[in-house]
């Protein structure tokens, strides 16, 4: 069992969704290791470091795995933790400043944990919030120095910076955080999308659960963690592995308006070096890390496609959304007018269904079926399925 897993066990008895306890446990391992390890890519540093979403429904618990790895970070005393409510300029002026940590040590690098239970409160609206996020994400990019220049501010300069981010945030808060030129400009590219839409075990909490979260004993692996420094080594079978991958999806159509899919393979080799490391405090790359961070990244790029469905400009553009994913979901692809209307009544009415369904049909994305007087149900068409599924396939 890795340490990853065992972030998961502990929190087996949560309502919160097991996979936001993962990636929460992939963040965790993402802000002690900072900029201390890396993969030689020989025109470039690769470093583990990554930018997390947890998103679901408000009430799904996801704020839980959020303040557990900031608080098993914490307890390291080995990274600098950025949380509240916080300007991007107030970020790049503190990540300037030289910080000490609670272990007696300094960081003197633009090297930080940004984490936040409500993403779209976390940062201050700024039109360039996520523009300069996305810039720092390419650590290798800025090996030295990062400079900002402003008119009103002067000139900040952050010394060899390395971010790693975790937020979460509800569908209807994700457009606010993540506004639509960041979907297309670099920045979803960058960041793995967590998404569920099922709880984890149901628990009402009045009896104390069998299992509870020691994170003092979690938190003394990562202090081991931190004291590893270097490259890793491909194993040949890991090699081998990611080749065979790489090079049969990329010989496909990797076109998506987010540019995840020409992303991708950077990421699952951050996500690989950290799976690594949380099996043992080795800097060696094995098939099984390959084949795990390859399964996880391919969910992500499911919840990516989720969430930004629908982030379009059209008035009724969230609720196609709703729509489509109700669709994609239900057995045969089918769901009854009736059914929508019911469910969803508090986001759509029957004229704005009736709009929404005539975009649908003429693009030939449905079809409608009378079953009787008044009973109509609508079916996805298979063209449209291939095309939402067709990167997933293409990919496992």
């Amino acid at each position: 069992m890795s340490w990853i897993d065992a972030v998961v066990d502990a929190n087996s008895e949560n309502e919160a969704p097991s996979k936001f306890f993962y990636w929460s446990a992939v963040s965790a391992i993402s802000a002690v290791m900072r900029k201390q390890v890396h993969l030689n890519r020989f025109y470039y540093k690769l470093y583990p470091n990554t930018y997390v979403f947890l998103v679901a429904k408000s009430g799904m618990k996801k704020g839980v795995p959020v303040t557990l790895a900031k608080s098993l970070v914490a307890k390291t005393g080995a990274a600098r933790i950025i949380s509240g409510r916080n300007s991007m300029q107030r970020i790049i002026q503190d990540l300037g400043k030289a910080h000490s940590l609670e272990n007696g040590g300094m960081v003197k690098d633009a090297q930080g944990f940004l984490v936040s239970g409500e993403l779209a409160a976390f940062l201050v609206k700024d039109p360039d919030a996520l523009t300069i996020l996305t810039d720092l994400h390419d650590t290798h990019a800025y090996e030295n120095e990062w400079i900002n220049s402003l008119k009103g501010t002067g000139v900040d300069k952050l010394r060899a910076p390395c971010l790693t981010l975790l937020g979460a945030t509800n569908e209807d808060h994700f457009a606010e955080a993540v506004p639509q030129n960041a979907i297309g400009g670099g920045f979803i590219a960058r960041t793995f999308i967590v998404f569920s839409l099922e709880k984890g075990k149901l628990n009402s909490l009045t009896e104390k659960p069998i299992k509870l979260v020691n994170t003092d004993y979690l938190s003394e692996y990562l202090k081991e963690l931190v004291k590893i420094q270097g490259e890793f080594i491909w194993t040949d079978a890991a090699k081998s592995t990611y080749d065979k991958w790489y090079y049969s999806f990329m010989a496909g159509d990797n076109s998506d308006p987010t540019g995840t899919f020409n992303r991708i393979g950077d990421q699952i080799l951050k996500v690989a070096m950290l799976i690594a490391l949380a099996h043992e405090p080795a800097l060696r790359l094995k098939e099984s890390h390959i084949l795990e961070s390859i399964n996880v990244c391919t969910e992500c790029i499911n919840g990516m496609s989720q969430v930004t469905m629908g982030a379009g400009k059209a008035n009724l553009a969230y609720q196609t959304k709703i729509v489509m994913r109700e669709l994609l979901t239900s057995k045969d692809n089918t769901v009854t007018r009736k059914t929508l209307l019911a469910k969803y009544w508090g986001q759509f009415d029957s004229f704005d269904l009736d709009r929404i369904m005539e975009t649908l049909l003429g693009a030939g994305a449905v079809k409608a079926n009378l079953e009787g007087k008044n009973k109509v149900s609508y079916t996805l068409e298979k063209d449209a399925l291939d095309i939402y599924t067709r990167a997933l396939r293409t990919i496992q």
